[in-house]
């Protein structure tokens, strides 16, 4: 059974949407890796209580996620997330 948020389309390594190329911390990063998520763009649909509950993952960390995707957003010319 596939995993939805994984994608099979293929990115460069130096594409703005993987986690590794975000400003991140590391052990954040380790942690949504663990959980299969690849990219920023995997945490559009959910919630702050849905990333709450992946384990290591506390209220900084989601916060972290959040304010990376909106920075990402705002650099590839999105509205910001109100």
């Amino acid at each position: 059974m596939p995993i939805p948020h994984m994608s099979p389309e293929f990115l460069p390594d130096d594409h703005p949407d993987l986690l590794e190329n975000t400003d991140l911390r590391a052990k954040v990063i380790r942690v949504l890796r663990n959980a299969c998520f690849t990219r920023l763009s995997d945490f559009d649909n959910m919630t702050d209580i849905d990333l709450l509950r992946e384990p290591g993952m506390g209220l900084r960390d989601v916060r972290a996620v959040r304010e990376a995707r909106a920075r990402q957003k705002l650099r590839n010319g999105d509205k910001p997330v109100g």
